[in-house]
Parts: structure tokens; sequence; C-alpha cells
């Protein structure tokens, strides 16, 4: 971990949760396992498509008039001799994306167009060598997507995350493994290297990694730079020596232990020191109750004027809000901790801030527990995040906030905040 996720890591131990970071989010590799081959979903409806086939197929289950009704098609799914047309991953509501006259019924110009887009889908994910044909293991990783349900829904995956998972996700299993992210971060290193090494030396100076950092972080990447060289730098020289690169690796494996306790201790629910894999879906099958909630929260902070709706101003201005706030928490937390004043955090008082950050985290966790068991539910963490945003200066107006838990945006004022 470098210095510049030390942000990042303080949103996963919570204190900076509001951006988005759920303690509960299931990230722990799974076991290698021997897979069982893919079903055979492609042929015929999606590569190669065959129209003859499809339409005959179709017309099976239409009935007379040609048309396919939400019942037809529920009658249908239940029986094995019409697959032809009908396949695992087929949805009505997908079809209905296509319904034209919108009579909430699909004829075979319809359906076909269904097939047309999907098979457009699927080749953009998976068709690795843009030759308009899946084969060998581009064919296996769309079987297991099809089978996984990652194309089912109206719309499925598209755009840029139908692109990246078909280029990153060889298995086709929807998610990436370790292996597959591993695969992923050398390939963008070794982008980083040809874009930035302005020496042509193979490697980045830290002059290189700073113009790196500037382009890519924003307004919180600016500061964690400068926070990196400010702790750090010791002799103020603009990069950091063997040494001072040592004392940074030792700073970020205690910040990693920190965050391992806090983990274990609100996660760890059977108590056996661990956080296990299973531990983790149970929290997040938790949180999947509350996601509709936070996504309305989310909006609701973001949506500036009040019209209901999120513009990709209103989402980009409300980034550099967070991160704007962020940063001042941050600049003003570590002074906290300067005991001699010199604007720079030495390795004792390095100590002493990580033991106030974890402090200061469980502290909030005790504020919003309200049932008192130890840990915070969804709804009392969403609490705490709110809690947060207003510290920041990143929450609406009290009016806004009260119009959502009314479930009426109309009711909130039209004026910007700033």
């Amino acid at each position: 971990m470098s210095f510049r996720n030390v942000g990042k890591s303080l949103a996963v131990v919570g204190i900076l949760a509001w951006a988005g970071v759920v303690l509960a989010a299931d990230k722990t590799p799974s076991k290698a396992a021997v897979k069982a081959p893919a079903p055979k979903l492609c042929l015929g409806a999606v590569d190669p498509f065959d129209r003859a086939t499809q339409k005959t197929g179709f017309y099976a289950i239409a009935g007379k008039d040609g048309e396919l009704t939400s019942e037809e098609f529920q009658n249908a799914s239940e029986k094995t001799s019409t697959k032809d047309f009908l396949r695992s991953f087929d949805k009505f509501a997908s079809l209905l994306r296509f319904d034209k006259d919108k009579n909430s019924k699909i004829d075979w110009v319809e359906a076909q167009a269904y097939r047309v887009d999907l098979r457009k889908r699927v080749l953009a994910a998976f068709d690795a060598n843009k030759d308009s044909r899946l084969k060998g293991p581009e064919r296996e990783a769309a079987n297991r997507a099809l089978a996984a349900g990652k194309f089912s829904r109206a719309g499925g995956m598209s755009g840029r995350r139908a692109a990246f998972m078909g280029k990153w996700d060889k298995d086709g299993d929807g998610k990436l493994s370790e292996a597959e992210r591993n695969a992923m971060r050398e390939s963008f290193r070794k982008r980083s290297v040809e874009k930035y090494d302005k020496d042509g030396d193979g490697k980045l100076s830290d002059e290189e990694r700073q113009a790196m950092r500037k382009d890519r972080g924003g307004i919180m990447g600016a500061a964690l730079q400068r926070w990196r060289m400010q702790h750090f730098d010791v002799d103020g020289d603009g990069k950091l020596s063997e040494a001072e690169e040592a004392e940074q690796k030792e700073f970020q494996e205690q910040f990693r232990a920190m965050g391992k306790r806090i983990d274990v201790k609100y996660n760890d629910l059977d108590g056996d020191g661990e956080v296990s894999m299973e531990e983790r879906r149970k929290i997040g099958r938790e949180w999947a109750g509350s996601a509709l909630k936070m996504m309305a929260l989310a909006a609701t902070y973001m949506d500036r004027d009040g019209d209901g709706t999120v513009s990709a101003e209103e989402r980009t201005g409300f980034g550099k809000k967070i991160q704007t706030g962020m940063v001042k928490w941050f600049d003003d937390y570590m002074k906290e901790f300067d005991a001699d004043t010199n604007g720079r955090l030495d390795k004792k008082e390095r100590k002493t801030y990580l033991a106030g950050l974890e402090k200061n985290f469980t502290t909030r966790v005790g504020r919003f527990d309200a049932d008192k068991d130890g840990r915070l539910n969804p709804s009392e963490t969403i609490d705490m995040l709110k809690d947060f945003a207003k510290e920041i200066d990143v929450a609406p107006s009290e009016a806004k906030l009260k119009a959502l838990e009314e479930g009426d945006l109309r009711k909130t004022d039209k004026k910007p905040r700033d």
C-alpha cells in the first residue's frame, strides 16, 4: 500500500466512509476451485445468432397471434422443449425494452431486436480480438457470464462496465480474481511507465510519480502527495531517500494493522479473531436491504438544485466538495498530533496519530450504536455518515433532508448550495 492509499484506507476504516466505502463489502479473494464447464448458452441465441431457429422457436411459444405475452413467456420458461428461443438468461422485462408499440407484448421483430442488442453487448464484453466471433476462452467466459445472469437485467452489462469486465474478467464469472486483478494492475503499471517515464529508464522517479499523481488524483491526490512529502521527506530535498522510504513503509504496515484490528472488532461475528467470507456475506446481506436508502440519500446530497435528478455537473461538483472537506479534515486532525508544531509528524507523533484515529472511530461508533450491540447496523451507519457529512460541510439543508424523509423532494427549495 502506497502513501497515496492512506486516505482510501481511512475510508475503509470508516472515518471517511461517506465517500461510499462500506466496511461490510466482501473483498476477500475466494480460493481457487475447479470449475465445471459452462453451459452452451451462446450458440444460436448470441454467437452465432441463428435467426431461422430463433424465429421458429419464438413462434412456437408466442401463440396464434404471434405476440409473446408475459404469461406465455412464463409458461414457456417452464418447458424444456421450448428452449430453442428462450434461454436461462432471458427475462421478459429485458424483452419489453424493445416493445416499440408499448402494448406489453413482444412480436418477432421486437424479439429479434432484443437478440441483436444482446449479441452486440456480449461481443463488446468478450470479443477480445474484435473478429466479431467468440472462440475458445472468449466463448467460455461469455457462457459463464450469461449463466451467472450478468446480461439478464433490462439493459444488462453495457458501456464501460462491459468493456472493462470483458477485458479483465477472463473466466467470465462476473468478478475479478486475484490473478485477474494482478494482471490488470501490471497492465496499468506498464502504461503509467510508458506515459510518465520521461527519462526512458524504464521506471518512475519521484518527480515522475508526482506528475502522475497530480494528473490522476484531483484535489485529494494532490493533498496525499503533499502529505507524503510533508511527513516523510525529512531532509526536504523533494524526494524520498532509501531511509525515508523505509520509514514510510513501516508506517504503512502500522496503518494496515490498525485497519485489521478495526475490521475484526466490528465484523468478526463469531469472535474467533478473523473475519471469514461467510461473515462478510452475512453483513453484505444485512446491507442489501438498505441499498435503495443509501442511493436515495446520496442522490439527495448531490442534487444541489433540488429538482429530483442528479446531473453530471452536480455529481462532479459533489465529488470535489467531498475531497475538499476531507483534505481540510485531515489537515486539522493531523495538527492535533504535531506536538512540536513543526508541521511534520515524526515517528513518535505518527504512533499517537494512529492511536488517535482508532480512538476517533471507536468513539464515533459508540455515539451511533443505538442498540448497544458493539457494532453498527446499516441504519446506525447511515446516521454516522450523515453526521460526518455535516462535519466536513457537504450536507444539504435540513429542509432537503426532511423532504427526503417524507418522500417528497418537491418540498425542497430550488436554490443551489455552495
